[in-house]
């Protein structure tokens, strides 16, 4: 491995310690830390602080470590947001600043703030620079993976290959010690960017298995490596290279190399199995696949993940398709019924999630345009022409950001409108599997004769004497079956009376079931509910459809209603999402 470090020619910094101080106060700090005790270790923080016994780099730092330990990610980020607009951080707190700063890198990407996180990235990297320092390599390694992570993400695929190729040349200046952290946390990055390659289908995910083996083979000649790490790394290459395989048709080879990584100790582990199943379903393995996520709740409760967007496209989608084409119908329903409950949840946290990276944006290059509008009329005083071109570039400026906010919507918009398609699907995948198994109960169940009464009949097979022997929960079942089957839901004039006239309940009979049968579900909001998802499914198969036929159609009374509820589930327009659609 090369050892130099830092930037192509130049003057480098030379007042930057070669490893991290240590003061007194960091003694009292980390005792608290390693208490457990996490709210104390944020007092003891705020304490040591106020004394002038920590600096500001030191304590937010800390701060943002406790508030993470304590789940309360938005504090955390804000506390090293704070480190990082720090422009000129003192020498001795300088890798404070660092770690600060590459823990907001990694904590923003993971919260899909993909702009601020390659914008903190790239601060960083222009800091390191000029630091001529040993410890210089594993930072920007790891800088320039989340770098290009976040590219690939922004779909900006030219620009994440030369951070990935960039993270690899730090790889290899990165000089071993006596613990292996070092080579092991190279390995990391190897394995990460294999890893992106191939969620990704790109053509280089060979080349970057064949680096991270290389690696992990230098890693087993090394003396006293951690063995079960090493062994871990080791079945990773395994899975990788049968993934690669799979992923250009070398079937075969991909069979041998799954069945060596199911051998390996981590293979087996839950955490293994789990690993294994994007292999499985690519390979078409759907009952393998099926078995090994039958554990994914445990083992998302136990590595304490949510399920947001990204883990129901990563793990429960996976999980739907592995059982609806291994023939587990039961088990695809249920599956189904599980992203139902799960998806508007994590719509709507995405959907905060993207206003608050939106307003983040703005309130930064707002800033940004303030000062060069002071420094624009600094020149100004002193001469008028360098004022007219600074203008031009004003205007420049103002124009690319234009264009590059209209890219963020655009690219925001193809997102929220395949999840809307997606959503809207599966709830139909849903009816239709809730269909066929209630058609294949009635197929099993012997007939039973009728009663020798006669009541009215409602419609659907249904009566008032069926009705009145119902719990509220039953009831709303067979009214939701009713509005849905005979989509009375698409009359405009549909509403409580509507119902009231069909099936001859009373108002508040109806109004019981609705409320307590139906996780309190509204009959309007419910009917709202249909509604709108009719619209999506019709302007999906019918897209020469204007907004006032769709919503017409969809049994809204005029398209102004039909838009502005459609707005405030989605998050856009029905107009926005027929163009996103059709452009797509």
């Amino acid at each position: 491995m090369l050892t130099a470090c830092g930037g192509k020619g130049g003057e480098k910094r030379g007042d930057i310690p070669a490893k991290r101080i240590s003061t007194r106060g960091d003694s009292i700090a980390l005792a608290a830390r390693f208490s457990g005790d996490f709210e104390h270790f944020l007092a003891v923080t705020d304490s040591l602080a106020e004394v002038g016994e920590l600096s500001p780099i030191r304590a937010e730092g800390y701060r943002g470590v406790a508030y993470f330990q304590m789940g309360q990610m938005d504090k955390c980020i804000e506390c090293f947001r704070r480190v990082v607009s720090i422009e000129n951080p003192p020498a001795e707190d300088f890798w404070e600043y660092i770690h600060a700063g590459t823990n907001l890198v990694i904590m923003l990407t993971t919260d899909r703030d993909y702009d601020n996180a390659m914008r903190t990235a790239l601060l960083l990297i222009d800091k390191l620079k000029d630091v001529d320092n040993p410890y210089c390599p594993v930072e920007l390694q790891t800088l320039y993976l989340s770098l290009g992570d976040t590219q690939i993400m922004l779909e900006r695929f030219d620009e994440a290959k030369k951070s990935y190729d960039d993270a690899y040349l730090w790889v290899l200046r990165t000089v071993n010690d006596s613990t292996n952290r070092p080579i092991a946390a190279s390995i990391q990055t190897l394995e990460n960017i294999a890893v992106s390659h191939i969620n990704h289908h790109l053509n280089e995910a060979g080349v970057w298995v064949d680096r991270m083996d290389s690696l992990v083979t230098i890693y087993e000649k090394e003396p006293k490596p951690i063995e079960k790490e090493l062994k871990t790394l080791r079945a990773l290459v395994w899975l990788h290279r049968a993934q690669v395989y799979q992923m250009n048709g070398k079937t075969a080879e991909a069979a041998r190399n799954y069945a060596q990584y199911m051998k390996t100790d981590f293979g087996q582990t839950l955490e293994g199995r789990i690993n294994g199943c994007g292999y499985l379903v690519e390979a078409r393995r759907y009952a393998e696949a099926a078995d090994n996520y039958t554990e994914l709740d445990r083992f998302i409760k136990d590595w304490g993940y949510e399920y947001d967007l990204e883990t129901i496209g990563q793990n429960l989608l996976p999980k739907f398709r592995s059982n609806y084409f291994a023939g587990r119908k039961d088990s695809a329903l249920h599956v189904a019924m599980q992203i139902a409950e799960v998806y508007d949840t994590a719509l709507v946290r995405q959907k905060r999630s993207e206003s608050a990276e939106l307003a983040t944006i703005y309130d930064t290059q707002g800033k940004e345009r303030q000062i060069a509008e002071q420094r624009a009329q600094n020149r100004f005083v002193t001469a008028i022409s360098i004022a007219v071109t600074t203008a031009a570039l004003l205007i420049l400026a103002f124009g690319l950001y234009a264009f590059l906010q209209w890219r963020i919507t655009q690219r925001h918009n193809r997102i929220l409108a395949r999840q809307i398609t997606e959503a809207v699907e599966y709830k139909e995948k849903y009816k239709e599997l809730k269909a066929a198994n209630r058609s294949a109960e009635s197929t099993n169940s012997p007939k039973v004769e009728a009663e020798t009464a006669e009541p009215s009949t409602i419609g659907a097979g249904l009566s008032i004497s069926d009705f009145t022997t119902l719990t509220d929960e039953q009831l709303f079942l067979c009214l939701r079956d009713l509005i849905e089957n005979e989509k009375l839901f698409l009359q405009p004039d549909f509403d409580r009376q509507s119902l009231i006239d069909r099936t001859g309940l009373s108002k508040e009979r109806i109004g019981a079931a609705f409320a307590q049968g139906s996780d309190s579900v509204s009959l309007p909001a419910y009917v709202r509910e249909l509604r709108l998802d009719y619209a999506v499914s019709l302007m999906n198969s019918q897209p020469d459809l204007n907004v006032e036929q769709v919503s017409q159609a969809s049994g809204f009374t005029n398209a102004d209603t039909f838009t502005r509820n459609f707005r405030t589930k989605y998050g856009m327009t029905p107009t926005t999402y027929k163009q996103t659609n059709n452009n797509a």
